[in-house]
């Protein structure tokens, strides 16, 4: 919509036309208003209000019909503007004009008759598959990790700056999600956000875009030379305890088109409330997807209800042990071996059958009288890291005009003006990395999003259950309150007991 579009829906609306002709011999309820306006020849409806139903024949308002009709479901502002009204009532933007929607890659204009409480007023539901996504759009049977909660906090920092179809894009990727503050406690758990900044850009940064950050994100507003990439690497070490290094590459950030660097760093480095004992640990067998046997190196414990959870039923065989509580954050790790192979189960995970087994294992924990007390469990180490294509998967989500350098619309991060150029999504990268261990879990990861611009800038138990992790499973670790899925992943090759069993029979 150009400037002058805008300009004479603003004309229309507040000042509701008068003074039309009266040539017409039809009857319509415009002709008993002061001032008086004609009755339209046709039929189209494009706006509805108090009076009626309106129409625009010549360049003119003109009305239709004899007063107030409950017909006028098709009815929309955007139609005078040269846009269709929405099939749906999904709103994604708004205006001064009205709410609009996006159907078909296409805007349009959502209807009168969705504006009651239930389309318009309740708030859109958190987008709950988002953390699934990049799951599935990568999934090639490998480990794979990855932190949704990171991806998140980048693109509500991007969304921060974004206008126009650019921030609608986002926004319908983003849905009505909403982030959980958490606090640098210690060396035990990290999350941080930081805009880093050219030098000879920062005068064209919006200081309200730069504000926003610091106030709503707590982010570090750092100005750079970008002489390489030292500096931001080393902040997003850390951040992660250590755990991301040289994310960034020399040339990525020397590159006069790089101005800003929008950084998410999480990382976490918690023990198991208990441990297990790595003198326990031993090899056994592992059947990888391709009905390959490994020996992998797999950890021993004997467990009891205090300190885990576990289901075991036709469709998965999944656990549940806590993390030692930090400054009031409680994560918990989830194991989920399906019955299926992975990859089919993977395909059609939903938030929904997470939470579902959750509550089995919930249940489990209290149903004393057929669940036993004891539970002997072997579950593989692993370490491992991995890198998304996080701009190809973005794109595929739906944030589009975001890269394109001369559509996206980051007009409030930014006066486009001064800096001569406009402002739009370079790069998205994102990398993580995890260790599962006898002591605990150590897991880091970071989003970076590249700006490009202008250069310038119970009964007796039974004997103990035996539950072994044996095949390619996923893991999810989540905080066990807000419920904040931190790291998602897929095992498919454990650590080989073969390169590990020297140091254990050393011990």
């Amino acid at each position: 919509m150009n400037n002058l579009t805008l300009f004479f829906l603003g004309l229309v609306l507040i000042y509701i036309p008068a003074c039309l002709s009266q040539n017409n011999d039809k009857q319509c309820f415009s002709q008993a208003l002061n001032p008086s306006y004609p009755c339209c020849k046709g039929d189209k409806i494009v706006y509805t209000d108090e009076d009626g139903e309106w129409g625009v024949e010549d360049g003119k308002w003109c009305g239709i019909g004899n007063g107030p009709s409950n017909d006028s479901d098709d009815s929309c502002f955007s139609v005078a503007l040269g846009y269709k009204c929405c099939e749906k009532c999904k709103v994604v933007y708004t205006d001064n004009d009205g709410d609009w929607g996006v159907e078909n890659n296409k805007w349009c204009g959502i209807k009168e008759s969705c504006a009651s409480p239930i389309d318009i007023k309740e708030p859109v539901q958190d987008n709950s598959e988002f953390d699934f996504s990049f799951l599935k759009m990568e999934y090639n049977k490998n480990n794979m990790v990855y932190s949704p909660l990171s991806i998140k906090y980048a693109l509500k920092m991007l969304q921060e700056g974004a206008a126009g179809k650019t921030l609608a894009e986002i926004n319908e990727v983003l849905s009505n999600t909403t982030l959980s503050k958490y606090e640098n406690t210690n060396s035990n758990l990290s999350l941080a956000n930081g805009l880093f900044i050219r030098d000879t850009y920062y005068k064209y940064v919006k200081e309200e875009f730069m504000n926003t950050l610091k106030e709503k994100y707590e982010a570090e507003v750092i100005e750079d030379e970008f002489k390489d990439a030292n500096n931001a690497n080393q902040w997003i070490e850390d951040k992660t305890l250590g755990i991301i290094k040289d994310m960034l590459k020399d040339d990525m950030v020397q590159d006069e088109a790089c101005v800003m660097l929008l950084i998410n760093a999480l990382a976490i480095d918690l023990e198991w409330i208990y441990q297990f004992s790595e003198r326990n640990t031993l090899g056994k067998p592992f059947y990888k997807d391709n009905g390959e046997k490994m020996e992998a190196t797999m950890m021993l414990q004997k467990l009891n209800n205090e300190y885990l959870s576990y289901t075991i039923n036709e469709d998965v065989t999944a656990i549940s042990m806590d993390l030692k509580e930090n400054n009031g954050t409680q994560l918990e790790f989830m194991v989920i071996m399906p019955n299926e192979d992975l990859s089919s189960y993977i395909e059609k995970v939903t938030k929904e059958q997470i939470n579902e087994i959750d509550e089995m294992l919930k249940l489990s924990t209290t149903a004393a009288a057929t669940v036993r007390k004891e539970v002997i469990l072997y579950v593989p180490k692993f370490k491992f890291n991995y890198s998304l294509s996080l701009k190809d998967d973005l794109k595929s989500l739906g944030i589009r005009e975001a890269f394109v350098p001369k559509e996206a619309n980051f007009s409030q991060m930014a006066d486009l003006k001064k800096a001569g150029g406009n402002v739009y999504v370079k790069d998205a990268l994102h990398k993580a990395d995890i260790e599962f261990s006898e002591k605990g879990t150590k897991a880091g990861a970071a989003t970076v999003i590249i700006m490009g611009g202008n250069g310038a800038g119970m009964h007796k138990p039974p004997s103990p259950l035996t539950i072994i992790f044996n095949k390619p499973f996923m893991f999810i670790i989540r905080d066990k309150n807000t419920k904040d899925i931190w790291f998602i992943g897929t095992v498919y090759e454990p650590n080989s007991w073969e390169n590990d069993k020297e140091y254990y029979e050393n011990l």
